[in-house]
């Protein structure tokens, strides 16, 4: 039995490895899509989800520490992605929020990947593309109820 529960946890471990290898996400920058890296993406998404993030909250939301966020959203500010603005709440503070060009590039970034996984659906059987949501669910679900959660051992 405890021979069967190694290697199921050596397939998992492979298999995250390998999903992480697919996206690219070894590479120095991430895995590149329309100009911007991973992390880029992800702050586009987020910002695109709710407006008037400070770089606290959205570090808090990506677990990312600040320092390397903070140069992540100076490219995207650079790039007419992202604006920063005093906070309407409490001007010492202040907030980002997409520009229209980073909408645009979050609409673009959004149909490719959802291009991407219709395409990746394509190679699941019908009947098991519900199981493959709820597993991925229940991963997710799992990796955040870990000690470890946001910060994996290594």
């Amino acid at each position: 039995m405890r021979m069967r529960t190694l290697t199921a946890k050596a397939n998992v471990r492979e298999l995250l490895q390998l999903l992480v290898r697919r996206f690219g996400l070894l590479q120095k920058d991430g895995a590149q899509c329309c100009g911007i890296s991973v992390i880029q993406s992800h702050v586009l998404y987020e910002l695109g989800r709710r407006a008037n993030m400070s770089l606290n909250d959205l570090s808090a939301v990506l677990s990312v520490d600040n320092s390397t966020l903070s140069r992540q959203v100076q490219q995207l500010v650079e790039g007419d992605y992202v604006s920063r603005s005093p906070d309407p709440k409490d001007r010492r503070y202040v907030v980002l929020n997409l520009t229209p060009a980073g909408e645009e590039q979050s609409q673009v970034i959004a149909a490719a990947m959802e291009d991407y996984i219709e395409e990746l659906f394509q190679h699941i059987p019908v009947d098991k593309r519900d199981q493959v949501l709820e597993s991925l669910r229940i991963l997710t679900a799992a990796m955040n109820q870990s000690s470890d959660c946001c910060t994996p051992p290594m």
